[in-house]
């Protein structure tokens, strides 16, 4: 008895004051940490991908806190990069002056990249969003990057089912964005404010005194994402309650898990592959006959 009261006493005097020492993460940057754990990336080089944007400035801000907390030298492994698109002239260059004066704050490492052909401002939102992840994944792979970190949120999931949704998806359309997927062999992309709403974000970016930057292209409603955001999820809010955001969030949790379902139990056609190569892929399609529709598609792509 008197040596189990010593253990506890010890525990005690040792234990609970270098917790104190430690300044306890925020709750956005708990989210992250589960999403994305330090311990999973801060041996790699890990890019984050900075608009200058709440959404990538919280997440830049929430890995090197909890960096920071983790050890003293795992911020090293982050950099800074920025596409600037050209798309809206002088505020672009000030979207990346606001970004390289950031990672200059932080003691950083900033790269970006640049463009000079998209000024007219008449490419769509996927030629926009193609261009950037080539920019992005090109460096990435210079720094030699393993990770490659985006600010997607809670509300751009719920738009990108929505827009999906109409668009004529599938299952796996409805499955919404993926929080972590690999762009190569030597790449992923992560998301680790996949489950984090923009509310949370304005309010954490509020809570550290952190300013961003508003790209004013965002309340243009004639890009289809825009006009989700700003008219047609209001009202779908305003008829059903904010539950809808939590009921859309549900439908793509549950897609999800039924396309990965569909592609494990897919993959028992494999058998029937008589030839592959690099031109030429021979099946037996008599031994389809007995298969479900559904299996067979899921299958094919």
């Amino acid at each position: 008895m008197i040596s189990c009261r010593i253990v506890a006493k010890l525990n005690k005097n040792t234990i609970n004051p270098i917790k104190s020492q430690i300044s306890p993460l925020k709750k956005l940057e708990q989210k992250v940490d589960l999403a994305f754990p330090c311990v999973d990336w801060t041996h790699f080089k890990t890019l984050i991908a900075v608009s200058g944007g709440p959404d990538s400035v919280a997440a830049l801000r929430a890995l090197l806190a909890n960096a920071e907390a983790f050890s003293s030298t795992a911020k090293n492994c982050l950099v800074i990069a920025h596409v600037n698109h050209g798309v809206r002239g002088s505020e672009s260059d000030q979207d990346a002056k606001f970004v390289a004066q950031l990672a200059a704050e932080l003691n950083l490492t900033f790269i970006q990249r640049s463009t000079e052909t998209n000024q007219n401002g008449d490419q769509s939102e996927e030629e926009l969003r193609n261009f950037r992840y080539r920019q992005l994944q090109a460096m990435a792979n210079e720094s030699g990057a393993r990770y490659l970190v985006m600010g997607h949120n809670l509300d751009d999931q719920v738009e990108t089912i929505l827009f999906r949704f109409f668009r004529g998806t599938g299952i796996s359309g409805l499955a919404g964005i993926p929080s972590k997927r690999l762009a190569s062999d030597a790449l992923t992309i992560v998301r680790p404010l996949l489950g984090v709403s923009r509310d949370e974000i304005m309010n954490y970016l509020h809570e550290i005194g952190q300013k961003t930057r508003e790209d004013q292209s965002n309340f243009d409603s004639n890009y289809t994402r825009n006009y989700l955001r700003n008219e047609l999820i209001p009202v779908l809010k305003e008829r059903f309650g904010d539950v809808v955001t939590e009921a859309i969030t549900r439908l793509g949790n549950q897609a999800r898990e039924m396309d990965g379902f569909l592609i494990e139990a897919s993959q028992q056609l494999d058998s029937i592959i008589e030839q592959d190569s690099s031109n030429q892929i021979v099946v037996k399609c008599e031994s389809l006959t007995q298969e479900s529709d559904l299996l067979i598609r899921t299958w094919l792509r």
